[in-house]
């Protein structure tokens, strides 16, 4: 039995899916990584422990992240973000039993990428024997339990984001699947892992970028890869599926299976 956190990135119509893969007895030593690494980005310049991580943003100098307005001077700079996104990435690389697969398709529809991420993930299951429990990034309703009409509202609305997710899992063949039950929707602002694959997905998002022609490589309208997140994220090499050239399956979007359902 693997859990599988998900997370997605890219630009334009170019969607990445990332998936940070554990077997559920491992889950407690991948966990152990990432605190680690939270508590060297804590130790050496002041990050709050329970702030949550962003690729994005951590990469880019946006959010504030530290304990003091001194600590978030020091961790504004560039070259400090880039070594603290480096650092997170070689923390989780220090896990041995994780395995690391994007997916990557022309759309930019995410329940299409999703989809393809999803077969993706049933074959590799399928030669691996085992089951796989998804997590995936989102918002699942009110933090605090639902209490008021508002609070209603807000969870009919994440229900209702999350039913293209549902209806992937649920066009499986039911006789043959190994993505079981629904996936289970986490905000990354409460999911240390789901903060994990953020990180991943970005950075794989950003050796592409680096990489390939998927996107334009600069101007006022696509910005600029960034170079250290992309060679940080070669840090990952070992946990990358042994069927995939720098952890990337290119997807076509071409197959209309889900086409119907996803709308």
């Amino acid at each position: 039995m693997h859990i599988c956190y998900v997370d997605d990135s890219g630009r334009g119509k170019a969607r990445t899916v990332t998936g940070l893969i554990i077997p559920a007895a491992k889950w407690n030593d991948l966990m152990h990584c990432w605190l680690e690494g939270r508590k060297s980005l804590t130790v050496t310049w002041g990050v709050r422990e329970q702030v949550e991580l962003h690729g994005n943003e951590l990469a880019r100098g946006r959010g504030a992240y530290c304990g003091s307005q001194e600590q978030e001077r020091i961790f504004k700079n560039r070259a400090i973000r880039l070594r603290a996104y480096d650092l997170m990435l070689a923390a989780l690389a220090g896990c041995g039993a994780l395995s690391v697969t994007t997916v990557c398709c022309a759309t930019s529809h995410m329940p299409t990428a999703y989809a393809r991420f999803v077969e993706h993930l049933e074959r590799w299951a399928a030669e691996m024997d085992t089951r796989v429990l998804v997590v995936l990034d989102g918002h699942a309703g009110p933090a605090d339990g639902v209490e008021s009409e508002a609070d209603v509202a807000e969870l009919e609305a994440a229900h209702r984001n999350a039913r293209p997710y549902r209806l992937v899992h649920r066009g499986l063949d039911l006789r043959t699947r190994r993505v079981i039950e629904d996936p289970i929707v986490q905000d990354s602002r409460s999911s240390h892992l789901i903060q994990a694959a953020d990180l991943v997905a970005y950075a794989a998002t950003q050796w592409l970028w680096v990489n390939t022609n998927l996107w334009p490589k600069g101007g006022p309208t696509h910005g600029r890869p960034l170079a250290e997140i992309a060679k940080s994220y070669e840090s990952l090499a070992g946990l990358w599926l042994p069927s995939e050239r720098f952890g990337i399956h290119m997807a076509s979007v071409e197959v209309p299976r889900y086409e119907e359902a996803l709308g």
